[in-house]
């Protein structure tokens, strides 16, 4: 089948898949805030006809293959392969994909710039000279004359991107299935402070201004795939200067960059949004001293609290990574970045449920998230957490005969789907990586590269403590300056991190409705509370004439102070806790690819390892 065939056939279900890897948040008026540009007030809407997401203000648009195309950096390929196994049809066999993205070179016809382009420019300051340094040409793209900016890896292009020429023509477009660098690498010199702009004309603008060691992105503010494409370049560079648009999606950028790289100075114009407007406004020269003023500014270890931005709640409201348990999440106001949280509670009372549930919900909030567990096996955390993620859907699920017992297990159809889903997203320590495994320096710098370049924003740390008091002499064997070295790469990686404890001792069980843990019950250094910015007991209520099954207590919450007790029921069929608030049948977004399952003949009949039949 060709592709519109299948984008046919896919339908309106590309609506949905699209809105929630956008995260999409539909208004009253069926209207969201377009990904395309910068607005506050929303004007994209879903159109049957064509299916797709059109901005009414830009005139930008988004189907499903610009949505894998652009936003999941896939090839043209890969996204037709991509709807063709979620509406079951079979576009073509591919045996093999290659774990390395196989990018195309860009090859367009392009020409020098009109008199025009030349004279549109110069109304922004930017020379004719400046143009012609930085390879900018032209080209009729879909219709309409633009500007090509050349992007050059090892002397070889490696991606355009284009804007029209004139007031209010678009600000951006790429060709597809090529990769995303940083404009102006090949003129760099890596001992030298490296400025990182967000657009072209900004880049110029400092170039202009006599420094001549800048870049820019290539794609807005919210699209780091640059960092990752140009890791090992990156790791040249000593020095980094970001020159960032004086407005909350550009400060909010600004901070990301410097979660992602070392030695990272921001600077904002205190007048004006951009480089290119401080040069328009006050001269180049203007441009030179606030980069000059960054490069010489105070050591590294000591800052002028005056030239820090204040952070306002408004920023950051909605920045949090929430648990999915939504009485808690209530109570903390989410899990903020820069935290540390430990969780703790006796063996076989829940806290294996209680952090599997909260990884289920990150994945569905796309949170990228890394575990290390010490207790559990990879299959055995990979079969714990698809089971939540299933529940007890027997559309999804197949029977097994194991040597002694009926089993049910999530069916492969349904495993291919999730493991699409949660792509890129979860992350497993290896422990059969022995240099890191018996290094905890090697291992906190495997955290630092997932941080960085992976953009690994929740880091969960299973039974790692138990694992320092078995090793008394080794450099790290004091719990607390472990928690408080994970403290700090919480805070210096702008991300969160669990700890997952044991209690010090066996107190008595739940009685009488309730729980017995306190803080100074966890295993370890008495210090371990102190360093920790929210605790969570979790505890089994063992009565056989309970109305709940389980407690699970936020002791500590550092922004609060108030504790809250919340009560649980656990579900044997979906393995979940769930209560009045949060819901045993959460519905995960990938169920929305799901239809291919039952259309493969899992629904009504399933095979034991021996090949023989058995209806579920």
């Amino acid at each position: 089948m060709d592709a519109e065939e299948l984008k046919l056939a896919l339908g309106t279900r590309a609506k949905d898949i699209i809105a929630a890897g956008l995260n999409l948040q539909v208004n009253k008026s069926k209207k969201v805030l377009c990904p395309l540009h910068n607005e506050k007030t929303p004007s994209m809407s879903w159109f049957d006809e064509g299916l797709v997401w059109r901005c009414h203000a830009c005139g930008g648009s988004i189907d499903i293959y610009k949505y894998y195309t652009d936003f999941e950096h896939m090839s043209f390929i890969e996204a037709k392969e991509k709807v063709a196994y979620i509406t079951g049809m079979k576009a073509f066999e591919r045996t093999n994909i290659a774990v390395k993205k196989d990018y195309a070179i860009p090859n367009i016809q392009m020409q020098e710039l009109s008199q025009q382009a030349i004279d549109f420019m110069a109304i922004r300051k930017i020379t004719k000279q400046t143009l012609e340094d930085w390879k900018v040409k032209q080209h009729n793209w879909n219709g309409k004359e633009v500007y090509v900016f050349q992007y050059f890896e090892n002397d070889k292009l490696a991606y355009v991107t284009y804007r029209g020429i004139g007031k209010g023509e678009i600000k951006g477009g790429c060709e597809v299935n090529t990769k995303a660098i940083l404009w102006g690498m090949w003129h760099i010199d890596k001992n030298k402070p490296l400025v990182i702009t967000e657009g072209q004309p900004d880049a110029m603008a400092v170039w202009q201004s006599g420094y001549k060691n800048v870049v820019s992105i290539p794609s807005g503010v919210n699209n780091f795939a640059w960092v990752d494409n140009c890791w090992e370049w990156l790791q040249q560079i000593k020095e980094f200067i970001v020159f960032a648009d004086n407005d909350e999606p550009g400060i909010k950028f600004a901070n990301e960059v410097k979660a992602k790289l070392k030695n990272v100075k921001i600077v904002l114009s205190d007048k004006y949004k951009d480089a290119n407007e401080v040069m328009y406004r006050e001269g180049q020269q203007k441009v030179y001293e606030i980069i000059d003023k960054a490069i010489n500014q105070m050591p590294s270890g000591l800052l002028d609290v005056s030239n820090l931005h204040y952070q306002s709640l408004v920023e950051t409201r909605n920045e949090g990574i929430e648990t999915g348990f939504i009485e808690y999440d209530s109570h903390v106001e989410d899990w903020k970045e820069g935290q540390l949280t430990v969780i703790f509670g006796r063996n076989g009372e829940g806290k294996t449920t209680f952090i599997s549930q909260i990884i289920a919900h990150c994945l569905e909030k796309k949170v990228k998230t890394f575990l290390y567990s010490g207790e559990m096996s990879n299959d055995k955390i990979q079969n714990w957490i698809y089971r939540q993620l299933v529940g007890n859907k027997q559309g999804y699920l197949r029977a097994i005969q194991t040597k002694y017992n009926l089993k049910t297990e999530v069916n492969p159809a349904t495993i291919k789907i999730i493991k699409q889903w949660h792509k890129e997203t979860f992350y497993l320590f290896d422990r059969q990586a022995d240099a890191v495994n018996r290094n905890l320096d090697s291992f906190f710098k495997l955290m630092e590269m997932s941080a960085q370049r992976y953009s690994v924003k929740l880091f969960v740390i299973d039974n790692l403590m138990s694992k320092l008091e078995e090793n008394a002499d080794s450099l790290y064997s004091d719990q607390a300056n472990f928690v408080q070295r994970c403290k700090d790469f919480a805070i210096n990686n702008k991300c969160h991190v669990v700890l997952i404890a044991h209690p010090n001792k066996e107190k008595q069980e739940i009685n009488n409705g309730k729980p017995n843990l306190e803080k100074t019950d966890i295993s370890g250094s008495n210090n371990i509370a102190n360093k920790a910015d929210n605790i969570i007991a979790v505890e089994r209520n063992w009565s056989d004439d309970a109305e709940y099954d389980a407690i699970i207590t936020s002791l500590k919450d550092r922004e609060g102070g108030d504790r809250k007790v919340m009560k649980f029921n656990f579900s044997k069929n979906t393995l979940r806790f769930y209560n009045n608030e949060t819901r045993e049948t959460a519905k995960y977004s990938w169920e929305t690819e799901g239809e291919v399952v039952k259309n493969e003949g899992f629904t009504e009949v399933y095979f034991t390892d021996d090949g023989e039949q058995m209806p579920f």
